[in-house]
């Protein structure tokens, strides 16, 4: 496919029609009535874009309506659609580092607003207000006790300035004594300060002075910034507000999410505006959260066959253009639960680049890939809003004017923790370019379903069986090792068998001496520890020495 014309304004990833089969309540094989729909959706080629730019909510939006689909609770097929969109600033994809992270927490964004409105739907908690206040407002009542506490303040820093002019001009000390707090004031305040300044740098041992001048000063400019900002609050409340309107509402909402997950996603990148937008249809319906329900509890449950396995349709489509979570049905009516990212990946990266984005591409397609099978969502939004009504003057026919002001804060969590996930499993991993930047990437997709969370837990029986006959063996090769050492301990320092090798070896040297001195043999010394002069000498009784004699029956270990 030539993807140059497509990017040429923007870029729209084609709607990604994961296979989204909803179901009623019926026995195996489950159907919904709109899995022709699913079929429809899997075997869908990437729809051409408009010349004329839309962004992706927009494609999305088109793309439901010619299949009939509503945003809202199906009781009918018994599901619910949800579109949520996200955006980021880029320039150009082409040059952002950052681009296919800020793409994929756009996804992730996108999916979590979705998964909000679905908790909301199922159990919501609603505090909400309003209230109309119509005051009479005063300026001088609102402002003169504060006005009165900086005007005292501002005229004791003069009052104390003009006791040290006085000591060197009595006349501008008489003209600071009666000014009143203003311009005036200031300007006279800053004229004393500047002759004082030039008096004290006369004289050097005036180091007290100095420093108390240099104190007067600040406080003085403490206190006519504080009158400055007086001063610009009664020119606001000169309008005086008539009334004032407030309203607010806080919605939570929590909820254990089993089975939801996109079906269907579009991407565009606006080249005028530098937006960047990703858009999801995430639909949770009674057939998913079965599928969700087989893989965690070990069941197992079909759904209407599709026409392809996993594996043909991946292989079919551009993955580069693919982010975030899916689910499609294999030609076995197994539900794929998949979880689909893309990394910065090419040959001219050292190998600890390269091993690092594999390794968060893929960690990251797993998590995908849990979280549209079971997920414990929180989601908390706050918004308010002011109106007030404002009259300059107190003229009955005088303009109104509005200030209003809104605020609004959220935040949504998907979580879990310690979960125990079978059948996971790596599904695709392709080297690729992707279609906007021309760089390299590479693209993980893992994904699970009940009859791989089955098969994995009979993995798990097998190996842990092998492992319990292994730890058996192993205690009985333990046994034959231990049976050995203690036959091998025992057959050492038998005194019999000392003994008995003492007298062979003690006979075959004798014969050996016999033959090479038959003399002593004819004179009847047959001893061959006989010498010329007399037999071995015997050790004293009461004293011993140390070692070891040939021919002793007990003998120790230190030879």
């Amino acid at each position: 496919m030539n993807y140059k014309p497509l990017f040429a304004t923007a870029f729209a990833a084609s709607a990604l029609l994961a296979a989204a089969a909803f179901a009623e309540e019926e026995e195996n094989p489950v159907s919904d009535g709109g899995e022709e729909v699913v079929a429809e959706a899997q075997e869908s080629e990437q729809a051409p874009v408009s010349p004329k730019f839309k962004n992706a909510s927009k494609i999305l939006k088109d793309a439901m309506k010619k299949k009939n689909w509503k945003e809202r609770w199906d009781p009918d097929k018994k599901r619910i659609l949800v579109v949520a969109d996200a955006d980021f600033d880029c320039a150009d994809p082409a040059t952002d580092k950052n681009f296919l992270p800020l793409r994929e927490m756009a996804a992730k964004r996108a999916v979590l607003l979705a998964k909000g409105q679905i908790a909301e739907y199922v159990n919501s908690e609603i505090s909400a207000g309003e209230m109309l206040d119509i005051p009479g407002t005063d300026v001088h009542k609102e402002l003169g006790a504060e006005a009165a506490r900086v005007n005292a303040a501002i005229e004791k820093q003069a009052a104390e300035l003009a006791t040290l002019l006085a000591q060197t001009d009595e006349v501008e000390a008489a003209s600071l004594r009666s000014a009143t707090v203003g311009q005036r004031l200031d300007d006279l305040f800053a004229a004393a300060i500047k002759k004082l300044d030039s008096e004290y740098d006369k004289d050097a041992h005036q180091k007290e002075a100095q420093a108390r001048l240099a104190e007067l000063k600040a406080k003085y400019d403490e206190a006519s910034k504080e009158f400055q900002a007086l001063l610009a609050r009664a020119e606001t409340l000169k309008k005086e507000v008539k009334s004032r309107q407030e309203s607010s509402v806080t919605v939570q909402a929590k909820l254990p999410l089993f089975g939801a997950t996109v079906i269907m996603q579009t991407e565009s990148w606006n080249k005028a505006t530098g937006k960047y937008q990703v858009a999801v249809l995430v639909c949770w319906s009674k057939a998913l959260e079965e599928a969700s329900r087989a893989i965690v509890t070990g069941g197992s449950i079909k759904a209407n066959p599709g026409n392809l396995s996993v594996n043909d349709w991946l292989d079919n489509q551009d993955l580069a253009t693919m982010v975030g979570p899916r689910q499609f049905i294999d030609e076995k009516g197994e539900r794929w639960f998949l979880g689909v990212t893309a990394r910065p990946y090419d040959d001219e990266m050292n190998s600890s680049a390269r091993m690092k984005y594999k390794s968060l591409a893929q960690t990251f397609a797993q998590q995908m890939a849990v979280f549209s099978v079971f997920a414990d969502v929180e989601t908390q939004k706050t918004a308010a809003q002011a109106l007030e009504t404002r009259v300059d003057g107190d003229d009955d026919y005088a303009k109104e004017d509005y200030a209003v002001a809104e605020s609004f804060a959220q935040k949504i969590t998907q979580k879990l923790e310690k979960q125990t996930v079978r059948g996971l499993q790596k599904l695709a991993e392709e080297e690729t370019e992707h279609p906007i930047t021309g760089k390299g990437i590479i693209v993980c997709v893992y994904g699970i379903n009940a009859e791989s969370a089955t098969a994995a837990l009979e993995i798990e029986k097998k190996n842990i069986a092998t492992l319990i006959d292994a730890n058996r063996y192993q205690t009985f090769e333990r046994g034959r090792k231990a049976a050995a050492a203690a036959a091998v301990k025992a057959s050492k320092d038998r005194p019999e068998d000392f003994k008995a090798g003492v007298e062979d070896q003690t006979g075959r040297l004798q014969s050996e001496m016999d033959e090479r001195h038959p003399e002593n043999k004819r004179g009847g010394q047959r001893n061959i520890y006989s010498s010329s002069s007399a037999a071995p000498a015997k050790k004293a009784p009461g004293k011993s020495t140390s070692g070891s004699f040939l021919g002793d029956a007990d003998v120790s270990d230190d030879f």
